[in-house]
């Protein structure tokens, strides 16, 4: 049996809301949660606001410690203290590129930085594979010289797609990433990632309200309601037969939405 790229066990996460008497009060905020990614696959996690979705992204990108259960990379535990393992294996592309990017840096500088803290590669080591990289995403090399605020908001999502490629990572978790553009960019973005998806062999997790968008990129998906994962299944098995009734909410009031536009 093929071993997984990524195997999660029993993860979870609960925060320290304080005392009530002299008892100590928690907030789950993610119930233990399994599931398997395999090399070139996408996982869609969706839910609504609160659902947990992004509480489980950061923790598996290393934004945020876990409370518990286990995460396997190609079959070996990955260590929840070793942040720089993490930041090689796992990047992440955030929602608004305006936020993520520094605005003081260019656009050479922001790709430059993952390569600096986390190789020993030299100078122009780094400055080839930045220039490569931005021909990847379809940018220009002089673009390398730019600020952020210099140019459009499908190129700044290019560069956010870019910086997350700097370390060769096995996978990318976009964490509604497509959902602030208009949809003409995010159809060339999404185009983009599947790309260099069949390209590098990447392995994605969205993270997404919009069941529309991960519809065509998903695999499988992955519903999660209040911190709890109600249904896991085949993408298609998800949008034609949903089995729990905040799946078949969610599909319907999807549906409305697209209806009304």
């Amino acid at each position: 049996m093929t071993t997984p790229l990524l195997k999660v066990n029993d993860l979870y996460k609960r925060y320290d809301t304080g005392y009530r008497g002299f008892s100590r009060q928690y907030n789950d905020a993610l119930a233990p949660v399994s599931f398997e990614l395999q090399r070139g696959e996408t996982l869609a996690i969706v839910g609504e606001a609160g659902s947990g979705k992004s509480t489980l992204a950061r923790i598996l990108v290393g934004a945020e410690p876990r409370s518990g259960g286990e995460i396997f990379f190609e079959g070996e535990a990955l260590d929840s203290r070793d942040i720089k393992q993490r930041c090689r294996l796992i990047r992440m592309i955030f929602q608004d590129p305006n936020t993520s990017l520094n605005p003081r840096l260019t656009i050479g500088q922001l790709l430059d930085e993952p390569l600096r803290f986390n190789t020993q590669m030299s100078a122009q080591s780094r400055h080839t594979q930045v220039v490569d990289t931005l021909r990847k995403v379809g940018l220009l090399p002089e673009h390398a010289e730019f600020y952020p605020h210099m140019i459009s908001e499908g190129q700044k999502q290019r560069v956010a797609v870019a910086r997350a490629l700097m370390l060769n990572p096995k996978i990318i978790i976009a964490d509604e990433a497509l959902t602030a553009l208009d949809l003409s960019v995010r159809s060339q973005i999404l185009n983009l990632l599947l790309k260099l998806q069949k390209d590098l062999g990447l392995s994605y997790i969205f993270v997404s309200h919009n069941l529309n968008i991960i519809r065509h990129v998903s695999d499988k998906i992955m519903v999660l309601h209040k911190g709890v994962m109600v249904e896991k299944a085949p993408t298609e098995q998800i949008f034609n037969s949903p089995q729990h009734e905040y799946t078949q909410r969610l599909i319907q009031e999807q549906s409305l939405f697209v209806h009304k536009r």
